[in-house]
């Protein structure tokens, strides 16, 4: 497996791209402004297809450049409690930069807690994480012992509460049943900052502890 991230702007939101060496497949893990054509020069240059955009959730900075991948008959998955924040991104314009452009785009498939995945020939595993945003979003890659979790939770961080819809109590829910609960040696993905494990989490993390 090929796994490759972007730190991209404006506000530095991480986007990944994962692909498959077997099947020359790839898909990208949230769409930050920038990600598209970052993408897109990753694919070519290695003549991958890309498959899927999966999105952590529908908070602006991670949905940017969603409308291009729509655009192009890249398949978009996320969850049904963000569909006013993937169809109308703007709802969240004051809580944004000034002269972002936001463009909404329509998701291809709804996600869910314990649903199994198989893109581009990799297997994974999608759970709820809500609290920093409603239809927050896991995915977890067990053969590879890494998991995307968007900004649910940060090396030693966790994500605001304080936004439309988060909740800290849930959030901490989700951190200690959920991401918490993955084998410690498993490696976090956020949607900031540089990754993390588990472990290190659960043993350092100043905002939820076991």
């Amino acid at each position: 497996m090929i796994l490759e991230s972007a730190e991209l702007e404006p506000i530095g939101t991480n986007a990944y791209f994962v692909a498959n060496e077997e099947s020359k497949q790839a898909f990208i893990v949230d769409a930050p402004l920038g990600a598209f054509n970052w993408a897109k020069g990753l694919s070519d240059s290695l003549g991958y297809h890309l498959e899927a955009l999966l999105l952590t959730h529908g908070h602006w900075d991670h949905i940017l450049d969603a409308h291009l991948f729509a655009e192009t008959g890249i398949k978009i998955m996320g969850h049904a409690e963000d569909k006013l924040l993937f169809e109308n991104p703007e709802v969240m314009a004051s809580f944004s930069i000034p002269g972002i452009e936001f463009k909404g785009f329509a998701v291809d498939q709804w996600l869910e807690e314990n649903q199994h995945l198989n893109i581009a020939g990799i297997e994974m595993k999608v759970f709820e994480v809500p609290g920093h945003c409603p239809g927050s979003l896991l995915f977890y890659l067990e053969q590879e012992s890494l998991a995307f979790v968007g900004d649910a939770i940060f090396c030693r961080g966790i994500g605001r509460c304080d936004l439309p819809g988060g909740n800290f109590d849930t959030l901490k829910d989700s951190i200690l049943n959920k991401i918490y609960t993955l084998p410690d040696t498993t490696e976090l993905y956020s949607g900031h900052g540089p990754k993390t494990l588990v472990l290190s989490e659960k043993q350092e993390n100043p905002f939820v502890r076991p």
